[in-house]
């Protein structure tokens, strides 16, 4: 990972954590657009989770969440490829927290940070 795109990542990652999902996933789809390896789909998958969270939180859309959150998985899970510094079997296991609230129609009360190291 270039210093550029590690720093476009850390920037994406404050927008997720301070809940400003809109902004984390158009970072994240910035990242997506100019990188060109195998990591590519793992990007990919966080804007899915980034966008997830915005149309739960700011559009009040779990069926549009859940959607999102069902690509979001598939990206993340489907490489063995890992972003350095960042845990994304706990990333997919957020995720799958989520879907089940969401399916059993419980408020997510707690959002997930994502952490890099």
């Amino acid at each position: 990972m270039s210093a550029y795109t590690r720093s476009r990542l850390i920037e994406a990652i404050d927008k997720f954590n301070s809940g400003n999902f809109f902004e984390a996933h158009e970072i994240l789809e910035d990242i997506w657009y100019d990188v060109h390896d195998e990591t590519k789909q793992l990007y990919q998958g966080l804007l899915h989770f980034a966008t997830a969270l915005y149309h739960l939180t700011d559009k009040n859309n779990p069926k549009g969440a859940l959607l999102q959150l069902d690509k979001a998985l598939k990206k993340l899970s489907e490489s063995d490829i890992t972003l350095q510094g960042l845990d994304i079997k706990k990333i997919t296991r957020q995720i799958k927290a989520i879907e089940v609230k969401i399916k059993k129609g419980e408020a997510v009360k707690r959002l997930p940070l994502i952490k890099i190291k």
